[in-house]
């Protein structure tokens, strides 16, 4: 199966779940710029509550060091640290974010690329919300959006390289099918996660 074979898969079989993902009642706010400085925080901390426990986890499997991910690049989690450090929040109220229980299966490396590609995928949106946020909220680039513009100019590099990596990582078949499986369950239990606990907005 070609590299664009499998993208094609990936894209067309969890499209369902990623346009639900994206109607968050935050994303919707955040597009129409009706979103508050209190409620990107408590988006950005959804978020660091679904990756935190997923990148932990990560790191430990036993076939992370064969995979060629580069966690310093890779990893999200610290950025959102960052955000919430620069919109007020103190290392204990970050280490009291609420963590996500129901999470995809990344125990081998089809599911764990399964999860990336959402993750990775995101960052090319992340490009649009930086761009909207930075327009109505006292946030930059680098101080409060360091989440949604985690790569910058290099977003389109950085998404080549996953893609590349992923093609080479994932040959067979069977493996591809599991990949695709784990991708919808990321998208789906990410809405779900979001989803909860938002009657404020």
């Amino acid at each position: 199966m070609t590299a664009s074979t499998i993208m094609e898969r990936l894209k067309s079989e969890t499209a369902h779940y990623h346009r639900q993902v994206e109607q968050n009642d935050y994303a919707k706010a955040i597009m129409n710029q009706t979103v508050s400085l209190e409620d990107y925080k408590k988006y950005l901390e959804k978020f660091y509550g679904f990756l935190k426990p997923l990148e932990d986890q990560a790191v430990q499997q036993p076939f992370w060091e064969s995979t060629g991910l580069d966690f310093e690049i890779r990893g999200k989690a610290n950025l959102l640290e960052n955000d919430l450090r620069n919109l007020g929040a103190s290392e204990e109220q970050i280490s009291q974010v609420p963590l996500c229980k129901d999470l995809p299966d990344i125990s081998t490396p089809a599911r764990l690329f399964g999860y990336l590609y959402v993750i990775e995928g995101s960052t090319n949106g992340g490009q649009i919300m930086t761009k909207r946020l930075s327009q109505f909220l006292p946030i930059e680039a680098d101080r409060g959006l360091e989440y949604f513009n985690a790569y910058g100019t290099e977003t389109r590099t950085r998404w080549a390289e996953f893609t590349e990596l992923l093609r080479q990582s994932i040959t067979a078949e069977e493996d591809h099918d599991i990949m695709v499986h784990t991708a919808s369950e990321t998208f789906r239990l990410l809405d779900q996660w979001i989803n909860t606990n938002t009657d404020h907005l």
